[in-house]
């Protein structure tokens, strides 16, 4: 905490320093796209088992994933220089999905895991301007909060289905990283594309029915949106 305490302070004074020095400008920039995430290890486990329990004759099963969802983030920058942004924003990253399924016509199981990630962070945004086009990279670094779910479910013919499940929710210090460009249509209004990924997302073991699991992954976004600046 500490660390991350002086890490804030630090790029405080850097700010201040740059507003004194500097005629500024501020923007804000809106953006949807599409976010992907890496598969969970124990979505790879548990997917696994079941493609196992397929070869057993008489047993058939099926797994599925859906990786991708839309997402969406909200950004105000305070432009210091021409060649360099601070900005803090918030992202909606969307949810992943994991399936998996047997039955031997007799009994029948399923396991499904999701996992949902949303926050706010910083970025520090270097900037090359070539006449109305702008190339970016940005490093930052969020406090994202992942809703991870568990879901059983088993029934046996001739007897009453059996069903239980339970989420938890992680939240941790996210480094990410991206790069993008933007084109001004305007001088107040400008499209912007970028892409993004963001590291170890939910790195914190859970315990979820009496298993330690681990949700870490990482995730992509790309992205298109509007800036109007300021």
């Amino acid at each position: 905490m500490l660390k991350k305490t002086l890490l804030a302070a630090a790029v405080f004074a850097f700010a201040t320093t740059a507003v004194q020095a500097n005629e500024v400008s501020g923007y804000v920039t809106g953006s949807i796209g599409q976010a992907k995430a890496d598969k969970l290890k124990h979505a790879k486990e548990v997917q696994n088992d079941y493609n196992e329990i397929g070869n057993i004759p008489g047993v058939s099963s099926r797994t599925s994933t859906d990786r991708s969802d839309t997402a969406y983030k909200v950004a105000v920058g305070l432009k210091v220089n021409p060649y360099v942004a601070l900005e803090v924003q918030y992202i909606d990253l969307g949810e992943a999905s994991y399936k998996g399924s047997a039955s031997d016509g007799v009994q029948f199981s399923s396991d499904k895991l999701k996992s949902e990630t949303s926050g706010l962070g910083a970025n520090v945004v270097g900037i090359y301007p070539i006449d109305d086009f702008t190339l970016f990279a940005k490093a930052g670094y969020h406090y994202l909060k992942t809703k991870g779910s568990y879901k059983y479910d088993e029934s046996f013919t001739g007897f009453s289905p059996y069903s239980e499940s339970e989420s938890k929710t992680v939240r941790n210090w996210t480094p990410s990283f991206g790069v993008g460009a933007s084109y001004n249509i305007t001088q107040e209004l400008a499209v912007v594309a970028e892409y993004e990924r963001y590291k170890g997302v939910a790195d914190k073991k859970v315990t979820i029915d009496g298993e330690k699991l681990s949700f870490k992954h990482d995730i992509d976004f790309a992205s298109i949106g509007l800036r109007y600046n300021f």
